[in-house]
């Protein structure tokens, strides 16, 4: 059988199709990091889950932030509500609209944003002896993970990281390939 009518691999073509798709993965990755920033996180936002699972706990049940910081609360499950226990002075937070006895359900939403600094402590009331309570810290220096003064590093740089070093790896190892076994294959002298 001839091989002169097909159409013969060159390294040079296979290469250039390496980078396309190396491209293509690290134009994913850009995507992937932008979606998540889009999806929430930044902008001065933080989420509380409330019951998540159908379990009777905040989640994060702690949470520090910076002073104008929204807290966002997820219901996830039924008949809760947030009730401030404590706060500091000058405060005027008041939790979830309604008497402490008024409950909310799956899918409700609840946001406050946090001007003044200092611990807030709140619970909610159908689940407080169940241990469903939380604390929001409000504080300038929120967000330096225990004294640590490295930067926090974003989901999306993360996730840019991963796809960018997935495609050199993969770019790479073609090249590798190339070089120890050649790439002219089928080709008739």
């Amino acid at each position: 059988m001839s091989m002169e009518g097909s159409e013969s691999v060159t390294r040079r073509g296979f290469l250039r199709t390496a980078t396309g798709a190396a491209a293509t993965a690290g134009a994913a990755g850009t995507a992937a990091a932008k979606s998540q920033e889009e999806g929430g996180g930044g902008g001065g936002t933080k989420e509380v889950v409330v019951g998540p699972g159908g379990s009777l706990v905040f989640e994060p049940a702690e949470l520090e932030i910076k002073p104008g910081t929204t807290v966002k609360f997820v219901w996830e499950s039924d008949n809760h509500n947030v009730v401030p226990e404590s706060q500091p002075d000058g405060a005027g937070w008041e939790g979830t609209k309604g008497a402490p006895s008024k409950t909310y359900d799956t899918g409700h939403e609840y946001s406050y944003t946090f001007e003044t600094e200092g611990t807030y402590e709140y619970f909610c009331q159908p689940h407080k002896t169940a241990g469903m309570v939380g604390t929001i810290t409000v504080s300038p220096n929120a967000g330096g993970g225990g004294g640590s003064s490295a930067p926090a590093i974003p989901s999306s740089a993360k996730t840019l990281g991963i796809a960018t070093t997935a495609a050199m790896v993969f770019t790479l190892g073609l090249a590798y390939f190339f070089m120890k076994y050649g790439g002219d294959y089928g080709r008739v002298e």
